[in-house]
């Protein structure tokens, strides 16, 4: 599938509000590498226990995270300008949560694990933007894992 030109606006503006630090420059290079993947509702992007393969942005539609466990079961709603996998991506864990599509729709940009490691060998520079998203990322999940335990929640790992 190809991009538009409003998509690819799109895509760029959220990989500039993901990575502040990013020039043009480096959205630009983080952008090429990137694919576009559309989904229907229903359509699982990758089940809990699979393999880590890519990171994604979310551009169009709602998905849905679920974590089966020895707790139970939990789910926790993502949107347009939120991005998934890339602890997966970054660390090589395999997927903690099955993600859903449960929009009608959903266009979504993934950077594949190849072309990461291709981005970390030949620009470390841009890919430490990726590094920092997965930093602010993390410190976002232990704020809210933390708050939520005060008040009895479960949050989800993406």
């Amino acid at each position: 599938m190809r991009s538009s030109s409003s998509n690819i606006n799109e895509v760029k503006a959220i990989l500039e509000t993901l990575c502040p630090s990013a020039s043009s420059t480096d959205i630009d290079m983080l952008f090429d590498l990137l694919s576009i993947e559309e989904y229907n509702s229903g359509d699982v992007i990758w089940k809990q226990g699979d393999e880590s393969t890519s990171m994604k942005i979310i551009v169009d539609g709602k998905l849905m995270s679920m974590l089966d466990d020895e707790i139970g079961a939990t789910s926790e709603s993502i949107c347009p300008g939120s991005t998934i996998g890339e602890l997966g991506l970054v660390n090589g864990i395999h997927r903690l949560t099955t993600v859903r599509v449960v929009s009608e729709h959903a266009t979504l940009y993934s950077l594949t694990k190849e072309k990461w490691e291709i981005l970390t060998e030949h620009h470390p520079k841009v890919a430490r933007h990726i590094d920092l998203l997965l930093i602010r990322y993390l410190s976002h999940r232990v704020q809210h894992v933390s708050n939520g335990n005060i008040c009895g929640g479960r949050s989800l790992p993406v």
